[in-house]
This record gives structure tokens, sequence and C-alpha cells, in this order.
């Protein structure tokens, strides 16, 4: 009997362990954007917030004095400098919260604001979850008539090497 008792305890924290990797939403994690930045979401007071985790600075709407000005920096350098406020032009761009999402009332959308650091605007929009791995981010204008979107795909993480035993 007690090894019995032990399979149905092993089953039941199986599921119950199932039950919490299902908990997770499919919009948290990493994702990489068209110009090869990303941002990581993951759960916040609002719901669910993205910041920048790793920058890629575009060359559209660049100066070629910027382009040589920001390869020259450290990504820890780059600044909020094109933001409307001028007392938040400061801050860091890396870890920057540019996304501040909610569940919808529909499956799989997030309603919420997205920040683009490129412009210094702060967008309604929403975000679709395609597939598992592929997320269409959608910021929008005039009340949320016009609408551009961009594909966004999960960064899967590098599994980790073994330690060598030698």
């Amino acid at each position: 009997m007690g090894s019995a008792f032990g399979v149905i305890l092993g089953g039941v924290l199986a599921v119950l362990g199932y039950g919490a990797a299902l908990a997770q939403e499919a919009i948290e994690g990493t994702w990489r954007t068209q110009l090869q930045s990303e941002i990581t979401i993951a759960p916040c007071a609002e719901g669910f917030c993205g910041a920048l985790s790793k920058i890629v600075v575009p060359s559209e709407g660049l100066s070629a004095d910027e382009i040589a000005a920001a390869a020259a920096m450290p990504v820890e350098a780059y600044t909020d400098h094109r933001n409307k406020d001028a007392n938040l032009r400061s801050r860091p761009m890396l870890g920057l919260q540019i996304l501040t999402l909610r569940p919808s009332t529909k499956p799989g959308i997030y309603d919420g604001d997205i920040y683009n650091p490129q412009d210094g605007n702060t967008y309604s929009g929403y975000v679709e979850m395609v597939t598992m791995d592929l997320m269409r981010l959608n910021g929008c204008v005039l009340y949320n008539i016009i609408c551009r979107g961009e594909d966004w795909v999960r960064v899967i993480p590098e599994p980790e090497a073994l330690p060598s035993a030698g």
C-alpha cells in the first residue's frame, strides 16, 4: 500500500507542478524585435511589463554622426534622449520599461501602452499572440483607428554547457 500511495502522491504533485507551469502566461519571456533588440516581458503591478534587455541601435532616422556616436558608446551609456519630458532624457535605455500590457477579453490579446524610444512618444496598442513563439505588436493612433504592427519572435535560451570532466 505504501508504494501505491507514493505513486498517487507523485502523480498529484506532477499535476500540481504542471498546473503551476501553465500559470505562466505565454507572453512572458524575452522577445526579439525586427531590429534585433530584445524585450523581456514579466508580470508587474499593471499586468505585464516589457523592458529593453538588449539594445541594437537602428540606423533609420539617425544621422551619420548619431550612428557613429552610438557605435562608439557602450550600451549602458544610451539614454532616453528623445523623450518628450526633458526630466526623463537622462534615464538609461537598458532596462527601460517600454510596454505596459493587460490581458483583454479576447484570448491571446493584451491591451496597453507602448513607449517608442525612437520618437519619444507613447502609443496605445495591443499585442497578439500569434503562436507560442511569435507575437505581433500593434501601436495605434487616432483612437486605435490607425495601427502599425511588427512581429517579434521568442528568444529561446541557449542550453547551458555542462562542466567538462577533467
